[in-house]
């Protein structure tokens, strides 16, 4: 009988003890004061950049060069060009709105006109050109972005239609 007085003593003291620990570490928490936090702080990226995807048609018989001479990204230089973009990437996936397109980034930050020469051997080469302008936005975490306006192909005649962040090119060569 002593045994089960003293077990229901040590329980009792258990909770209470375990009670006042969980009442202790809630009012903690709920009184420290903390600064406010920047909300961009964790942001990686705000999106993809923009991308220019070039179909290119044989004028006479409208068939995809890209893919009807097997054209391999090796066999293109885009210049000027970042470091990590060789020769862009020609889409095969068929059924992609891109199919047989060569799709390059267009990481131009700055404000300005801006131009890239591709040259695809066997082929001939393109002159793509843009314009960036600065615009406001309302995000507080980047308070402007790049609006590419004014894109051309300088020496083919073309159509273009714009998806998003691409800017999607049909040319005539």
């Amino acid at each position: 009988m002593k045994e089960k007085r003293l077990l229901r003593f040590f329980t009792k003291k258990i909770y209470q003890l375990s009670l006042i620990l969980l009442l202790a570490t809630v009012l903690g928490a709920g009184c420290k004061k903390s600064s406010q936090k920047n909300p961009c702080e964790d942001v990686l990226s705000e999106g993809m950049p923009a991308q220019a995807a070039l179909i290119l048609l044989d004028k006479q018989t409208g068939e995809n060069i890209l893919l009807s001479k097997n054209i391999d990204t090796s066999a293109i230089t885009i210049t000027p060009a970042p470091p990590s973009l060789r020769g862009g990437v020609i889409v095969k996936q068929t059924g992609s709105p891109m199919y047989g397109a060569l799709v390059i980034p267009v990481t131009d930050t700055k404000e300005g006109v801006f131009k890239y020469r591709i040259d695809i051997a066997n082929v001939g080469s393109i002159t793509l050109s843009h314009t960036n302008r600065k615009e406001k936005s309302d995000n507080i975490c980047n308070p402007y972005y790049i609006s590419i306006t004014e894109p051309a192909i300088e020496d083919h005649p073309f159509t273009v239609s714009r998806t998003g962040s691409r800017l999607m090119f049909e040319i005539k060569l």
